[in-house]
């Protein structure tokens, strides 16, 4: 509880804020705490998520924070600029002004990328939380399952190697819908409840399994590539993007717990981006 937090004399609470192409997601994190413990990434306190064509509700956040003053530091990043701007102009005037991560290269993991600066920020945030998490001379690959699900690896030595951009769950089904005549739309909550029985035998039943084991496969599949030696991955691949132990994986974003049950080696780490961000914070003011 923050109540608890706060009786360990907090001064300061970090809220970080990633606003997606869907929604924008707000954690609040006791800022002293961030990053200090070895393999342990800062707890979320607090957090929520909202649809980003809605207004912030900026009162529950407030309370969060008003018991006893504790001073609030705000750090975003995020893929939606238009959504960065709108909660930057709509800022508690009682809080310090909060600040903008808007480069990849300005968040604290390097790369081997071609292009650094066009990767998206919200991968390399996952990187970062990655890394406090990775042990010692192992790589590690995070599964974010968002509008898209990326596939991306870590190397041992901490590198962020790139991976892979697909559509998510719901932009799947929305192509599906509108872009042809007669099929309809699967919804998230009609993935979540209904069986997903791989021989549909109605056409939403079909859409169901293409949706999901589709998907599935696809991330599979691609944590089983990315898992494999650097020799058989061709010229491109560092010989450092992988050890001899096989990588850890991690898995994130709204669509994990569709995703999760059957990847049983991935860990499922919730807060993922938002504790990325919080560390990124830390070390940007360090």
């Amino acid at each position: 509880m923050i109540s608890d937090v706060l009786d360990v004399m907090v001064t300061a609470f970090l809220l970080a804020i990633d606003v997606g192409n869907s929604r924008i997601k707000f954690g609040l994190f006791d800022s002293a705490a961030c990053g200090r413990a070895a393999m342990k990434l800062p707890e979320c306190l607090r957090t929520l998520a909202v649809p980003v064509a809605e207004e912030v509700p900026w009162n529950e956040i407030r309370a969060w924070c008003d018991p006893r003053g504790v001073e609030v530091h705000g750090v975003l990043a995020g893929a939606n600029p238009q959504g960065i701007a709108r909660v930057v102009d709509t800022w508690p005037d009682e809080w310090p002004a909060p600040q903008v991560i808007s480069e990849p290269t300005h968040v604290p993991i390097a790369t081997r990328l071609i292009y650094p600066r066009r990767v998206g920020i919200d991968r390399v945030l996952n990187a970062v939380a990655a890394n406090v998490v990775r042990p010692s001379g192992q790589s590690v690959i995070v599964v974010d399952s968002g509008t898209a699900t990326t596939v991306d690896l870590v190397g041992p030595d901490g590198l962020f190697e790139g991976g892979a951009i697909l559509p998510g769950f719901e932009l799947c089904a929305r192509a599906l819908h509108y872009y042809t005549a007669l099929l309809p739309l699967i919804s998230m909550d009609e993935l979540d409840t209904q069986s997903n029985e791989p021989l549909g035998r109605e056409t939403r039943a079909a859409l169901r399994s293409g949706l999901f084991w589709g998907q599935l496969g696809a991330v599979k599949e691609l944590v089983a590539r990315l898992s494999e030696p650097p020799a058989k991955q061709g010229p491109d691949r560092s010989a450092a993007g992988t050890s001899g132990t096989k990588p850890l994986v991690l898995l994130t974003g709204g669509g994990s717990g569709l995703l999760g049950p059957h990847l049983p080696e991935a860990r499922f780490e919730r807060f993922l981006s938002l504790q990325g961000l919080a560390l990124s914070a830390r070390a940007t003011r360090s």
